[in-house]
């Protein structure tokens, strides 16, 4: 297998079990939301954002490791990548540095080397 596939695969593996460990976390913000008495519509509005944040991990994981395998896959790959820059530099500044920063850069640097050298050898 090409290393560019590899990187790719790792990032999106990554990428795909966080995404599953983010939503079964959902029973944690319900709890979150009942001790600080949040009212409707925000708690909606947070568990909503949770979950769809949590599939959004999920099919870019599964988007970018299908593109690895495509012989012009590497742009998608890295706008998975971008993606990923995105949602770090958002978590990051209303949330500040926490764990999924790091795994959100992490995943975006294995793209990103992932997608480069998927599109060198495309040319």
């Amino acid at each position: 297998m090409k290393t560019e596939r590899w990187l790719t695969g790792i990032g999106s593996l990554i990428l795909f079990l966080t995404g599953i460990g983010h939503g079964l976390r959902i029973a944690d913000v319900q709890k979150l939301i009942d001790a600080n008495g949040m009212q409707a519509p925000l708690d909606a509005i947070l568990k909503a954002c949770w979950l769809v944040f949590s599939g959004e991990m999920i099919a870019l994981a599964v988007i970018a490791v299908i593109a690895s395998g495509l012989a012009r896959g590497g742009s998608i790959v890295l706008i998975c990548a971008a993606t990923m820059i995105g949602n770090a530099v958002l978590l990051v500044h209303f949330m500040g540095p926490f764990f999924g920063v790091y795994v959100s850069a992490v995943v975006a640097l294995f793209f990103l080397v992932g997608g480069l050298l998927q599109v060198k050898q495309s040319k």
